[in-house]
């Protein structure tokens, strides 16, 4: 095995490392429950750090370095596909509460609106389209400031922009992966 493998070898280990604690934080931080996936992921990662615990870098044969490459990518897929779900949920529920908001709102200014109207007498189309403009000025200050909360107090973008970026590095490690145990084998 060379140097290079070896130290592949060792970032395999922190993969496996990076999914025991994605876990830890999926049940104790998050409540998430285990289901089969997670169970499977437990399963692989425990095995793959006690492999590389155990073993002397002398004792890495490729077909053990070809394991740790594939579970390591396998369990990152399914973590990345967890964290993925769970940002998906914290979304859709942000996306729910801002048309909600965005409802209320557009209820309450068509509403005052109207009992304004009813209050005075018939205007020109002139005023009228000025209340639109006013409308339109309030509707922009309305998203602005529920962007703003949305963006500073709740957060909700961080985990979809993390579990994306760990998406994409997953999607690169198996290539990687792919070509590098594909020119390991050519050579035997």
């Amino acid at each position: 095995m060379s140097v290079f493998r070896l130290f592949c070898f060792k970032q395999f280990f922190k993969v496996h490392v990076f999914c025991l604690a994605m876990l830890v934080i999926f049940r104790l931080v998050m409540n998430i429950n285990f289901g089969v996936m997670q169970s499977v992921v437990l399963l692989f990662s425990t095995l793959c750090s006690g492999v590389y615990l155990f073993l002397k870098p002398f004792m890495i044969t490729k077909d053990i370095y070809a394991l740790m490459a594939i579970l390591s990518c396998t369990s990152l897929s399914m973590i990345t596909w967890r964290l993925l779900l769970v940002a998906l949920g914290i979304d859709f529920v942000n996306m729910m509460y801002f048309f909600l908001s965005m409802l209320i709102f557009t209820l309450i200014i068509v509403g005052s609106q109207t009992l304004w109207q009813k209050r005075r007498k018939r205007r020109p189309l002139k005023k009228r389209l000025k209340n639109l403009r006013y409308l339109g000025w309030g509707f922009m200050v309305f998203l602005f400031l529920y962007q703003l909360v949305l963006s500073y107090l709740l957060r909700p973008n961080f985990l979809t922009v993390m579990a994306l970026t760990i998406s994409h590095a997953n999607l690169l490690l198996m290539i990687w992966t792919y070509f590098d145990l594909k020119r390991l084998y050519a050579r035997a």
